[in-house]
């Protein structure tokens, strides 16, 4: 048992007094990690916790100690639904137990099977869940947020995307997308109106970012930020999206793409498929575009300076120039124009490895029949321009995921993402490790014995950290 002779969230006490005599307390004020929990006594169930790790010792304090007698905390080493904290106390002669759920008993069921060999740490987040998760090489969860709303479980919960590790002069961050409920109105599928949370090396809040001021003054501060992606330099210099913008195209009124790149609270550079008409001419005959026209999805800064972003629903990847600073698209790489071995629709997370090495999730929607697959494509980086040699990973089997998804290759060996797939029966698959020879080593599902449709709990992007 962890005695806890200090518990105070704001100063040191020395001790407990015997409170013996005194009317026994009818709450507990808990602190577990810095949340916050008032639970009534005696406890008749057991409480949910919104966040826990096991990768350092829980702060867990209760404020109004001095109503206890005693208080014994008991100790834990794995996160799981079936796993508690146990905290005995005693006030004014009653003694009682306070019951903690390590890992939430309303969250979704997930499985492991095998062991990773890459190393790092699995990072998961939910398109309608606002939940974030890193997993270990072992299928052991080693921390997790979760906040669910009324509406957790339907397409109405927004959830938490994008969860991220960031390392800077040595030191870790990690950083998600959640929403903000005071643009929840305008949100529509595939737009999470929100902000980015960063957090220090501990999980703790250190800043909410949302978008500042354009440099041609039409965005606003303060307006929400896309949890599509977000590229980190340092804590204070990043880029991140604030797309879905209302602006005039043509003659309509539709969402269009917005990137800016933020340094120590000034926009360094920014940019708007605005200002590229041509981009409304790609629209593929796949999706339908009439209002979200470009749909901006992932972000690379390249060797160069130059950003290299993915368009999903006009099938395009595109270096844009940020080394001068004109923001010229430099070239475009039309995905349903290539062969059929090399052809991509819809994609998600495009990476440039090695100079000449480009990856990306390809969700296959233009495909007949549809089918995702994951491609590893030769390129010349200054032209854009695709050679023979490249191959489709393997990532075993057939799958089709209609939205989001990740591919990262780590040497020979990769993982993959499966993002969001509404197949009945085919769509528990959360993250893959594969070997050389693409077979899977390490795979995290959703349970199939969990009684809530998977279609309601997809993955926004699931990725692997070293």
């Amino acid at each position: 048992m962890l005695s806890l002779p200090m518990m105070m969230t704001s100063c040191e006490i020395t001790g407990i007094d015997d409170n013996s005599s005194k009317t026994p307390a009818t709450e507990m004020c808990l602190y577990v990690n810095g949340e916050h929990y008032d639970i009534a006594l005696p406890a008749t169930k057991a409480v949910d916790l919104r966040t826990l790790t096991t990768e350092f010792e829980p702060d867990i304090r209760v404020a109004n100690a001095d109503a206890f007698t005693k208080v014994d905390i008991s100790s834990f080493t794995e996160i799981a639904k079936d796993k508690q904290i146990e905290i005995a106390y005693t006030t004014g002669g009653q003694s009682g137990t306070v019951v903690l759920n390590t890992f939430p008993a309303s969250a979704p069921d997930f499985v492991s099977e095998g062991k990773g060999v890459i190393p790092g740490d699995f990072y998961l987040s939910f398109i309608y869940q606002r939940l974030i998760m890193k997993y270990d090489n072992k299928g052991r969860i080693l921390y997790y947020r979760y906040d669910p709303t009324p509406k957790t479980g339907t397409f109405q919960e927004l959830g938490y995307w994008d969860f991220k590790k960031h390392v800077f002069e040595g030191k870790t961050y990690y950083s998600y997308h959640a929403p903000d409920e005071a643009f929840a109105s305008r949100a529509f599928t595939g737009y999470d109106p929100g902000m980015r949370v960063l957090l220090n090396d501990h999980y703790q809040p250190v800043d909410t970012i949302h978008a500042l001021k354009s440099r041609d003054g039409y965005l606003p501060d303060g307006e929400p930020l896309d949890g599509h992606d977000f590229y980190f330099f340092s804590p204070t210099h990043w880029i991140a999206s604030a797309s879905y913008v209302e602006r005039e195209v043509g003659d309509k009124k539709l969402a269009v793409g917005y990137l800016q790149e933020v340094k120590d609270g000034k926009v360094v550079f920014d940019w708007w498929s605005t200002d590229h008409p041509e981009m409304a001419s790609w629209c593929s005959p796949v999706f339908d575009t009439s209002y979200d026209y470009v749909h901006f999805n992932s972000i690379q800064v390249l060797p160069d300076s130059n950003w290299l972003c993915s368009f999903r629903v006009l099938n395009s990847v595109v270096k844009i120039d940020r080394k001068k600073g004109t923001g010229d698209i430099l070239w475009r790489i039309d995905g349903d124009s290539l062969p059929e071995a090399q052809s991509f629709y819809g994609q998600h997370y495009v990476s440039l490895y090695d100079s000449n090495t480009l990856t990306l999730f390809d969700n296959g929607n233009g495909h007949s029949p549809q089918k995702t697959r994951v491609l590893r494509l030769n390129i010349n980086p200054e032209t854009g321009t695709i050679s023979d040699g490249g191959n489709i990973l393997n990532p075993g089997g057939d799958y089709f995921t209609d939205a989001c998804g990740a591919v990262q290759l780590f040497g020979d060996r990769f993982t993959v993402g499966w993002g969001w797939s509404s197949e009945a029966g085919n769509n528990t698959r959360l993250i893959t490790e594969h070997d050389t020879d693409g077979s899977i080593i390490f795979a995290l599902r959703r349970s199939p014995d969990d009684s809530r449709p998977n279609s309601v709990n997809p993955s926004y992007r699931c990725v692997k950290y070293k």
